[in-house]
């Protein structure tokens, strides 16, 4: 009994300081992330407050604005904007969210007041704010700005005349409590199951010791595996079809395998094949070829003048761009063949079973697919076309040789006007 006794103490010992610290984790990362959204959320609504106020005071008072420091009173296309605090506070009670509007650096209309009650009308913006935004007419979020002695979370932007001068700013923001506040009302939830799942843990633990043992060898041996990069170990039924913790424990690292696998396997922003699993997949479909004499093709497509839409629109612009390329590449292939996404704005396509003249007709497709298709970022739409160069397959080349011949198809077409597939053999475009 007593060495019994011992050996469950040691397990314990050896099993509850892991669930403590893997809680304490949870616990953690839970608490950033839901911090993360709540302020991602808080910005973009910020954000939109201070865009609605704007466009509402526009199509409101169409013209340009003015101040008459004497009667404190704003003017917009030479009419005097009247009732705007009132439709502000307004808001304010609705949403929480402060509004103030700038004539230069000073607030001429605003829902904070001072510790009167009276608004701060009449006040300059800090001199950060002041160069980030007033004399670099840029748009920026703060997270803790200091106004009447209160933290707020902030956003503002730029106004600006019919001449393209900058003449004042638009705020939007809520007190650092509040948004404070919501977090910790999103956190309690994640806070309490999380402690209720590890005290259900502890206490199957503390019952089960014996039977947990064995079962946390088996998760010890799938992990293991997992670490050393074997992603086609399985589990033993007898724990993922469990219906208490150890099952969801068991089903919880069956997800992660499978989760790194895909980290491993795929690229995180298009979730193509990565180029490593992309030279996997070709050499194992040079592999079948040989074995069965089926033929096979390989391609190298290219977006055109990719980088015009990071420098016009923005790198998010860019990786839109990217994953609708992708998405729709990988529509069209299917279980046809393989893509992976190459490097940059460069993707492979592996053509299983498709002669040479069957993959240059099948890339022409795709081309002119994506060539009639019309993205939108925003409110901008626009059109993106591939340059597509095409080699035959042939399983007695190496990997690197049969790329370098799609590479140069590929560059024939960037150099005679991109927007096309070029065949290797032939060196000529469709």
């Amino acid at each position: 009994m007593k060495k019994r006794s011992k050996l469950r103490a040691s397990m314990l010992r050896a099993t509850l300081l892991p669930v403590l610290i893997f809680g304490i984790c949870i616990i953690i990362c839970s608490v950033r992330q839901t911090e993360s959204s709540v302020y991602q959320e808080v910005e973009s609504g910020l954000e939109n407050v201070a865009q609605m106020t704007m466009y509402l005071y526009e199509e409101t008072y169409p013209g340009d604005y003015a101040y008459d420091s004497a009667s404190k009173t704003l003017y917009k296309g030479g009419k005097k904007v009247e009732g705007a605090s009132k439709f502000l506070e307004h808001y304010k009670e609705c949403s929480g969210t402060d509004v103030t509007i700038f004539y230069k650096d000073v607030r001429v209309i605003t829902t904070i007041k001072d510790k009167n009650g009276d608004p701060i009308v009449g006040t300059r913006i800090n001199s950060i704010v002041k160069k980030e935004v007033y004399e670099g007419r840029q748009a920026h979020f703060y997270s803790k700005s200091t106004i009447e002695n209160e933290n707020y979370f902030s956003y503002y932007c730029p106004l600006f005349d019919e001449n393209d001068q900058c003449v004042g700013m638009v705020f939007a923001g809520k007190p650092s409590d509040y948004v404070d506040w919501i977090v910790w009302k999103s956190v309690v939830p994640i806070l309490l199951l999380v402690l209720l799942s590890m005290i259900i843990l502890i206490f199957v633990i503390w019952n089960y010791a014996d039977h947990l043992n064995r079962a946390f060898r088996q998760l010890q041996r799938f992990l293991g595996n997992v670490e050393e990069g074997d992603f086609t170990v399985e589990l033993s039924e007898m724990l993922t079809k469990r219906k208490d913790e150890i099952g969801q424990m068991a089903g919880t690292a069956v997800r992660m395998q499978h989760s790194l696998r895909d980290l491993v396997q795929r690229d995180s922003l298009t979730g193509l094949y990565n180029r490593h699993y992309g030279e996997i997949w070709m050499k194992q479909v040079k592999e079948e070829a040989r074995d069965t004499g089926e033929p096979f093709s390989i391609a190298i497509a290219d977006i055109d003048f990719f980088k015009k839409f990071n420098d016009c629109y923005g790198h998010d612009c860019g990786d839109m761009v990217l994953r609708k390329v992708s998405e729709l590449l990988q529509t069209q292939v299917g279980r046809q063949g393989y893509v992976s996404r190459w490097g940059g704005e460069e993707f492979l396509i592996i053509f299983k079973r498709f002669t040479l003249e069957e993959s240059v007709n099948f890339a022409e497709e795709i081309r002119e697919k994506l060539h009639r298709t019309e993205l939108r970022y925003h409110n901008d739409g626009f059109h993106v076309t591939l340059t597509i160069g095409v080699a035959a397959g042939d399983s007695e080349k190496s990997i690197e040789s049969m790329v370098k011949c799609a590479d140069c198809a590929l560059y024939e077409g960037k150099r005679n006007g991109r927007d096309q597939v070029v065949c290797e053999k032939q060196k000529q475009s469709v």
